[in-house]
């Protein structure tokens, strides 16, 4: 997955909830996208809480401040898919 493709999906309007699965099978549940940093190689992630249940998730607000974060290398992002679960699902920075 590139930098330039997690931009594209946290800057469409409207924005949809993604939910980020990664290769150890954990997942992200991205509610906002002001939660979300993109780096070059990274993406820091403010969390509500991190917890072993699944998905790990963003605070619901904008402006609600993350009690927890995470960094997540880009190499281990296995999908991308909207939270809901329709439209199109990304794998590696291509579309199937």
């Amino acid at each position: 997955m590139r930098a330039s493709d997690i931009t594209k999906l946290l800057k469409r309007e409207p924005f949809e909830p993604l939910r980020i699965g990664l290769a150890d099978g954990r997942c992200v549940l991205v509610r906002h996208p002001d939660q979300v940093v993109v780096a070059e190689r990274h993406l820091l992630v403010g969390l509500a809480r991190i917890e072993s249940s699944q998905p790990m998730a963003t605070p619901r607000s904008a402006d609600a401040v993350a009690r927890d974060w995470m960094i997540i290398n880009l190499l281990h992002i296995s999908t991308v898919e909207p939270q809901n679960g329709n439209g199109r699902r990304t794998r590696s920075g291509r579309s199937s």
